[in-house]
């Protein structure tokens, strides 16, 4: 893979979870986001989202990709939970921050929902 290509499929998601990473690791979260029951569910599932569509791109611009479409969603899946993990484990240090397995759900499932919308306008392109 040439610098460029991997660049262009790359730099995105190390990007955004470096944003990811960023603001977990802030005491305290911008005022202007929404605050009522279960919004911070729902916060998490759109980050993660955004996340899963992220790494399913970049998996499928990658030419050392999994050739199956499951071998692509699976490893896109496992980067995302492994990531979300990583994250609420790094909350512990962040002071008035919780780790939350209920916060890595919501990432989970945003993750698969983007991994999802990302299958669904590249499927011409990620199959078999």
């Amino acid at each position: 893979m040439k610098k460029k290509e991997w660049i262009s499929a790359w730099l995105p998601p190390v990007c955004y979870a470096m944003i990811i990473f960023y603001f977990s690791s802030r005491s305290h979260l911008p005022s202007f986001l929404p605050n009522f029951p279960f919004s911070d569910k729902l916060l998490h599932g759109g980050e993660y989202a955004i996340f899963g569509f992220l790494i399913y791109r970049a998996l499928t611009m990658s030419p050392r990709r999994p050739r199956t479409f499951r071998g692509r969603v699976a490893l896109a899946l496992i980067l995302v939970i492994v990531y979300g993990l990583s994250d609420e484990l790094h909350q512990v240090f962040v002071p008035l921050r919780d780790p939350s397995l209920f916060d890595a759900l919501a990432d989970t499932i945003g993750g698969a929902v983007g991994i999802a919308i990302a299958y669904t306008l590249t499927k011409k392109e990620a199959l078999p």
